[in-house]
């Protein structure tokens, strides 16, 4: 009854999706939060019946009126091939939002509008536009699957179907206990994988890992979305993999052809092949690792291979570039001696879960296109097929024995399947629109908030229970000490909350806590105060490097040195302090090697309240040739050059004196936030010093100016003699020389005193 009124409606959807395409910079924001909004409307006015609900109904539809005429001048604005394809491609997506006869309408009339203006511009100015046609009639084709439900009686739209599920389904039902995959178990070894929307699930045994043709058993499916088979025998060393069959509507990706690893592998042959019956044992030396405070974690970030795959590393072999190298080089100065010797007490290693080497045709060196949540990076080890399980759990082991604790970089943001180009390895072709969030209007499409190609549901019960299972198997299984959630912000508040209550409290958790585009239930930096998740500090990063560079707002200077409490910590250890990571320039590169400036910055890192982390090589100064995002560098650019140590020695020294006297008093790594009882600030004239009183049993001064051609002169908080403990080049425990009074510091340097 609305039929006028409504078609214009629908014309302004086709409008605005034009307009959209004649502005490509904003195109993918505008368009799915416009037609969102649109299509809203247009689902309220045409449910709307009596008296109430038509009065809203025509409000909502002389919100958003258009005319025809309106939208065929809209379409002649259109000028080139570009815009063509992009108005082509917003239709194609309307078509699938498609859910009434008069949508059907608007939608047919709008190809036809477009079509004609496609075939005038071919007449008049291009006669190669007419390639386009064909695209066009593609895309009727494409959608007309969704077109004819319209004729089915019990045809419900798709969003209310899936919001009616998620309403009844209950968690316990549809989440399953314990963890699934291949389990060996009193003589029996049992397969279990999560495809709830599957209508047949095969499990394919091989006795090899390049075999081709292997035994397909057909799995039973339970009631919580499970399918399951058991054997009798431990098949230990045996290979597998699923196939699945389902439903070929879009956001389905059910091919029963193509082989799938197990979401829960413990094992793989590498992250798109078979995964492996693996037995899990091994003998503990370190079983009880005493784990450090959060207050007290000094991070060492790092890439497994990257710390011996230089030839100056010492590790020769089969071992180099591998999980066991980095356990030699104990009495060498090098690799487990540096470790030792520099005195950090955490060792976070860059994504070691298995992930896809070559994503896209790029090499994927750092790691972060995971492909399984549960099974360790295989090219790590030295060993065969399935040896990473126990060549992993010997490096966890030798570290504890060496007093590091282990933590993990995780990546549950996204994973290697990528977007709507990218094969199903394991998660797409089992459940793909329960772990991927899949864009409303076209489910082909993933949301993309990650910058990755798709990102995971991680509010879905499963997907999260996958989560969750994961850490947890790290933690009891392999005896990790900690994870750092790379873009952490993707997964859902619920989910993280569950990490923070279900894993032990001794766990270190950190986070990136940047802002994703995922806008449903994101948090950021201070929505988890007064829990034991550190944040990464941006803002430390960012205001000590303006510091170091003669730059700097005193008051955010003294926020961020004492561990950001007030912004939006609520204690030191939920700021992680860095200047330099793996995704970013060295320092070196940054400051044009100033080792003024590098020392300055270390002795400000390491003198703040919160953790402090230190990216691989930055203790002696490393290089990176200016390059700043070398994740695809599998080469002498990220590989670490020990002889840079022996070059920069005075570099290293001072960071090891540091972090030793950051280890010894705790002054440095207060549990709450500092007031005036533990911490006063000392101001000089000059904008570009700031200093600490640091106050305690023992009294330290830490006094920083950030001025690159003048002294500052700083006076001391009290009277009496001061012990100058590092005078911005050198660094004693026991004192370089006294001080008393006042105290000029030179340009661009870094002092410490006790008394």
């Amino acid at each position: 009854m609305y039929g006028t009124d409504l078609r214009r409606l629908i014309c302004l959807v086709l409008a605005l999706l034009v307009v959209v395409a004649s502005h490509a910079a904003s195109f993918e924001k505008t368009f799915v939060e416009g037609l969102n909004r649109v299509a809203r409307d247009i689902h309220g006015a045409t449910r709307a019946s009596g008296a109430g609900e038509k009065d809203a109904a025509v409000a909502a539809l002389a919100r958003e009126s258009a005319s025809v005429d309106s939208y065929k001048k809209l379409v002649s604005s259109i000028e080139n091939a570009a815009e063509i394809d992009k108005a082509i491609e917003q239709l194609r997506l309307y078509g699938y939002r498609v859910s009434s006869t008069a949508e059907k309408q608007a939608f047919e009339q709008g190809l036809h509008i477009l079509e004609t203006r496609v075939k005038y511009l071919a007449q008049t100015e291009n006669p190669q536009l007419l390639s386009k046609i064909a695209p066009l009639q593609a895309v009727k084709k494409e959608v007309a699957a969704n077109l004819a439900r319209l004729d089915d009686k019990d045809f419900v739209d798709r969003a209310t179907m899936l919001a009616t599920r998620a309403r009844t389904a209950s968690p316990a039902k549809r989440t399953a206990a314990g963890l699934l995959g291949a389990q060996v178990a009193n003589g029996n070894t049992s397969f279990s994988v999560y495809s709830p929307d599957a209508t047949e699930v095969k499990l394919h045994l091989f006795k090899t890992a390049t075999a081709k043709e292997g035994t397909a058993v057909p799995m039973q499916k339970g009631t919580d979305g499970i399918w399951r088979h058991s054997f009798k025998g431990e098949l230990y060393g045996t290979y597998y993999g699923y196939t699945a069959d389902g439903p070929k509507s879009p956001g389905f990706l059910f091919d029963p052809e193509r082989l799938l690893s197990d979401p829960y592998a413990f094992a793989n042959v590498d992250h798109n092949g078979k995964s492996i019956v693996v037995d899990r044992g091994f003998t503990w030396t370190v079983p009880n690792f005493k784990r450090p405070a959060s207050k007290d974690a000094i991070i060492y970030e790092m890439h497994v291979k990257d710390f011996t795959a230089h030839k100056s590393s010492g590790v020769t072999g089969q071992h180099k570039g591998k999980y066991l190298g980095m356990l030699q080089g104990k009495g060498s100065g090098k690799v487990l001696g540096h470790l030792k010797e520099l005195g950090v007490n955490v060792i976070e290693l860059m994504p070691i879960h298995e992930f896809d080497n070559n994503f896209a045709g790029t090499v994927n060196h750092w790691g972060y296109m995971t492909s399984h949540f549960f099974a360790p990076e295989c090219s790590y080890a030295s060993g065969k097929d399935g040896d990473a399980v126990k060549e992993f759990k010997a490096l966890v082991d030798g570290l504890h024995r060496e007093g590091f604790a282990v933590i993990l970089d995780v990546v549950f943001n996204h994973t290697a399947e990528g977007n709507h180009e990218g094969l199903p390895l394991n998660f797409k072709g089992l459940d793909n629109r329960g772990y991927y969030r899949v864009m409303e209007d076209n489910p082909k499409y993933y949301w993309n908030g990650t910058g990755c190609g798709n990102e995971m549901r991680t509010e879905n019960p499963m997907t999260s229970k996958m989560l969750v299972d994961s850490l947890k198997y790290w933690v009891n299984e392999y005896k990790v000490d900690g994870f750092r959630f790379d873009l952490g912000t993707i997964i859902d508040k619920k989910t993280m909350q569950r990490v923070i209550d279900e894993l032990p409290q001794d766990i270190i958790l950190t986070s990136e806590p940047w802002a994703a585009d995922w806008k449903r239930n994101q948090w950021g930096k201070s929505d988890f105060r007064n829990t034991r998740l550190s944040k990464w500090n941006d803002d430390f990063r960012e205001k000590i490097r303006a510091l170091v560079n003669g730059h700097v707002e005193r008051n955010d200077v003294m926020t961020v040195l004492a561990g950001s409490c007030f912004w939006w910590a609520a204690k030191p250890s939920e700021s992680l302090n860095y200047l330099e990571a793996h995704d970013g320039y060295t320092l070196n590169d940054l400051f044009h090697g100033d080792k003024k400036k590098t020392r300055l910055a270390a002795i400000a890192l390491l003198t703040a309240q919160g953790i402090p982390m230190i990216h691989a090589g930055q203790e002696f100064n490393r290089s990176k040739g200016g390059n700043h995002n070398s994740y695809d560098q599998d080469n002498d650019v990220n590989y670490i050059d020990w002889t840079v140590k022996e070059k920069n020695r005075d570099i290293f020294d001072l960071y090891k004196g540091l972090i030793a006297l950051r280890k010894k008093y705790e002054n440095f790594r207060q549990p709450v936030a500092l007031n005036n009882q533990h911490l006063d600030w000392i101001q000089p004239a000059n904008q570009n010093g700031i200093g600490m009183f640091l106050k305690g049993k023992d009294n330290f001064v830490v006094l920083l100016n950030g001025d690159s051609n003048n002294w500052v002169n700083f006076k001391l908080p009290v009277g009496g003699t001061w012990q100058v403990l590092c005078d911005g080049e050198k660094i004693s425990e026991t004192g370089l020389y006294t001080a008393e009074g006042d105290y000029n510091v030179p340009p661009t340097t870094g002092v410490i005193l006790k008394k």
